[in-house]
């Protein structure tokens, strides 16, 4: 065994008292994403400077931001809009001062009285939002339309920064778990909530993290492509050195309802999104959902084997979820598909999932897997 993979046998995967939001990383929340730990230990011992990391299923660009800040070059892939819009801005450098002239000019044209708000059409607006909310939100938004076509990174770091807070100043229930959000569950309570306090505090916490970015920043380069996994070989043509992800986890959850308010504000088309969503929630109730989702996968495994470099490494954090209260055995039949391909398995060990919301406790454990070509 190669001494990087006996040194890889060796660590434990919790991480249970590691700072998870350093750098970029704590710009948007994002359900069950990687903790950086995982991608950042693997790129140090299976990889070296100068190297292409891919993250075919980034979700928010965790893999990324660590790959970047070690002198690795990375390619990111993701279908799902939100993911592919918080991945490039978590990588994008901005310089700090342009930020902050920026973020006060910005609260200059909210902060006047002829600010109009633009508020999208979208179901149950009144139900989600307190009538005051959703007309402060609406000033905030009209104001960062203003920036789309005088600086596009600009812009798209705002939007982050609004969709961050959506769910914080939206409406809930009693008893509320933002994972029903998903399901498409309405809040029952109607309170205002001051969306100018909790946006500053964001805007603040993310250029915080850009001058974090800029200490670390280096000449490597990183590309966020919106495509889907399934459809990798055809547009990278170079192949990679390294493969981190965490696939998307079978019925776990939807993530592009989950995020249903950032689409509404955003205009994104939800239903069309969820369709190619791989292993969506949704299609739990399908009876070749199960099928589907490997087949899937099996697809995109392919891919993978396909743009790694003979040598390279593939890596893969996956845990088994249930239908029915039958377990639905992933990570088996991901070892099985990857043997298939040609991959050899050269680790298998599992990680405890200790800190975990509601909708997730169902999944007590991950495997963390790994396979050289």
């Amino acid at each position: 065994m190669a001494p990087s993979l006996v040194k890889l046998s060796k660590i434990s995967w919790e991480f249970n008292d590691a700072n998870t939001r350093t750098l970029t990383h704590g710009y948007h929340p994002f359900h069950a994403k990687f903790i950086p730990q995982i991608p950042r230990t693997i790129i140090e011992h299976l990889s070296k400077e100068g190297d292409i990391v891919l993250d075919p299923f980034c979700g928010s660009g965790t893999t990324l931001v660590e790959a970047h800040t070690l002198k690795r070059n990375t390619i990111g892939i993701d279908i799902a809009p939100i993911a592919a819009l918080v991945s490039k801005v978590k990588t994008t450098f901005i310089d700090p001062n342009e930020l902050e002239k920026a973020k006060n000019k910005l609260y200059e044209m909210i902060d006047t009285k002829k600010a109009k708000p633009v508020i999208p059409n979208f179901p149950n607006q009144n139900t989600w939002y307190n009538e005051k909310t959703l007309q402060e939100l609406g000033v905030i938004w009209g104001q960062i339309l203003t920036f789309e076509k005088k600086n596009s990174d600009i812009f798209d770091f705002f939007q982050v920064a609004f969709s961050s807070i959506l769910k914080t100043v939206a409406n809930r229930s009693e008893h509320w778990n933002w994972a029903f959000i998903g399901d498409n569950m309405l809040p029952k309570l109607n309170k205002y909530t001051n969306p100018n306090k909790y946006f500053n505090n964001t805007l603040e916490r993310m250029i915080s993290g850009m001058k974090d970015f800029q200490k670390a920043k280096t000449k490597n380069w990183t590309k966020v492509l919106k495509m889907n996994t399934k459809d990798i070989s055809k547009n990278i043509k170079k192949k990679v050195d390294l493969i981190i992800t965490s696939p998307p986890y079978c019925f776990a959850v939807d993530f592009n309802r989950y995020y249903r308010l950032s689409y509404y504000w955003f205009n994104w088309e939800i239903d069309k999104n969820r369709d190619v969503e791989i292993g969506a929630r949704s299609k739990r109730a399908k009876k070749c959902g199960i099928d589907d989702y490997f087949s899937d996968m099996e697809i995109c495994i392919k891919e993978f084997y396909q743009v790694l470099n003979k040598g390279g490494y593939c890596c893969f954090t996956l845990g088994n979820t249930k239908r029915d209260n039958k377990e639905i055995n992933a990570v088996e039949r991901t070892i099985e598909m990857c043997l298939k391909e040609g991959f050899q398995l050269v680790e298998h060990t599992y990680r405890e999932l200790s800190k975990q919301s509601m909708a997730q406790k169902r999944i007590p454990k991950e495997a963390v897997l790994i396979f050289k070509k």
